[in-house]
């Protein structure tokens, strides 16, 4: 048994992620844009208000510039990603318990940015001019987790993360024919400690 008083909690975790990627289209064929299989790192500052009912803000960098392939050429260009976000957690156990498997659901804001230009001679312009700049997107967050409580102010937790967000339109800049088909879905399995008060 743990103190039911502790309801805060402060961490960092760090991880692997890839992405499904939308595609861009036009009369000349298609091409896969969006982003490369990258790590992160991030912080999570939560509170278990209820028993079995909790909150969370999340904060994560996701290495990885924006990316464009389409038979066998690709151009990819510098850049990261940073998430702020707030989830709801679910907990399939009190707060009492050591072990406490939950569901996550949320959302937030995607940062991405590119730090370079593509060049005039990129043989993929015909479906999209990847540019040098920020572009800020809304994102849905869903998910699932265990948190294990091995010292009295201390937990270790395992996160599998899904961010959904509009590709950023600002960054893949399409020209008149081009047509963009879905989102960039980013998969994030996390590994993280935490200190709980």
């Amino acid at each position: 048994m743990v103190c039911a008083a502790q309801q805060w909690e402060a961490g960092a975790a760090g991880g692997y992620g890839w992405y499904i990627n939308p595609s861009i289209s036009n009369p000349s064929g298609s091409a896969e844009a969006g982003f490369p299989p990258k790590g992160a790192v991030g912080a999570v500052f939560g509170n278990n208000m209820y028993e079995h009912v909790g909150g969370e803000i999340r904060y994560l960098f996701r290495y990885g510039g924006p990316e464009l392939r389409s038979g066998g050429v690709q151009s990819n260009l510098s850049g990261h990603t940073n998430l702020i976000g707030y989830d709801f957690l679910f907990h399939t156990t009190s707060r009492d318990n050591r072990l406490r498997p939950f569901l996550a659901a949320g959302a937030g804001v995607k940062v991405y940015t590119s730090t370079e230009t593509t060049s005039v001679h990129d043989p993929l312009s015909h479906f999209a001019g990847i540019t040098s700049l920020t572009d800020v997107e809304p994102v849905i967050s869903g998910g699932v987790g265990v948190k294990y409580r091995f010292a009295r102010h201390v937990l270790a937790r395992i996160d599998f993360r899904t961010y959904f967000s509009p590709l950023p339109h600002d960054i893949f800049r399409t020209p008149a024919g081009s047509k963009i088909h879905g989102w960039v879905y980013d998969f994030v399995p996390l590994l993280g400690l935490s200190y709980v008060f």
